[in-house]
């Protein structure tokens, strides 16, 4: 060899190297995105909510929620993040400054209905089955009995192994547009921007949509996208902050979802 080429020849090699990686994710997305798309649903609710502000007079009312879901079980055990349609687990018992003032805020949310929006326009009654109010994530099932689920075919991601994630690792993330872009499937490729250690271990990225599966480059499990919440400062109001909730605790939580027995069906 020529060693007056040799920086010429090591510097190709190095492009050569990164476009492999570029590659790589993009090769993970594309897979995933083709086999997994439908697995991501859009959850539909009315939700029940009850504010009390300090020594206030409660406040009560309906409000509508549309938020995404991942499918995590075969026979349509959806996760979603619980604040998304249980606002309580974000307000109750935080302290906010109203009028100059701190207040504390008693906050009571029940989901009144549910549906699943599937990939391909099918609508499914369901209802809640579990709720994990420390990592902020909530379970939702078919409801029993119900006609629209016999004949609905769930897609549920795979979750039997894991990849575990540190700063600046490549990762997928498993989306859905909303109704105005006609809910089509989407998907992104990100990387960890932070990995944070206390009171637990979170990881950052930039996507901020709640609800979605998250992969490393080789194609396995490796979080879910949720939001935790803390307070921005003494009466000041709450802060919330989107996180990805790392594979081994959001495994714990679905173990439980599924150990839940069955809800009877609606009479």
């Amino acid at each position: 060899m020529n060693l007056r080429f040799a920086p010429l020849l090591a510097l190709l090699a190095g492009f050569t190297s990164l476009g492999a990686a570029e590659a790589k994710i993009e090769e993970t997305a594309r897979r995933l995105f083709k086999s997994h798309a439908d697995a991501i649903v859009t959850v539909r609710a009315t939700v029940a909510l009850t504010m009390t502000a300090g020594d206030a007079p409660s406040q009560s009312r309906d409000q509508s929620v549309e938020e995404l879901g991942t499918v995590v079980g075969d026979k349509g055990l959806v996760m979603i993040s619980a604040s998304s349609i249980d606002p309580a687990t974000a307000m109750d018992g935080r302290t906010v400054n109203m009028r100059g003032a701190p207040v504390k805020l008693a906050v009571t949310s029940e989901v009144k209905e549910a549906r699943f929006i599937l990939a391909d326009g099918t609508e499914v009654p369901a209802t809640v089955v579990y709720k994990d109010r420390d990592l902020n994530l909530a379970f939702l099932a078919p409801e029993p009995g119900a006609e629209e689920a016999k004949e609905a075919k769930f897609l549920p991601i795979d979750t039997s192994s894991e990849q575990a994630l540190e700063v600046l690792d490549e990762v997928v993330v498993l989306s859905r547009l909303d109704k105005s872009m006609g809910r089509v499937s989407a998907v992104e490729c990100d990387f960890v921007r932070a990995v944070v250690t206390k009171p637990r271990r979170f990881l950052s990225i930039h996507l901020a949509s709640t609800g979605l599966p998250v992969f490393g480059v080789s194609g396995k499990f490796a979080g879910f996208t949720t939001v935790r919440f803390g307070s921005s400062g003494e009466g000041e109001g709450i802060a919330a902050t989107p996180v990805v909730l790392p594979a081994a605790e959001v495994r714990k939580a679905i173990a439980a979802a599924l150990a839940r027995p069955v809800p009877a069906p609606r009479k």
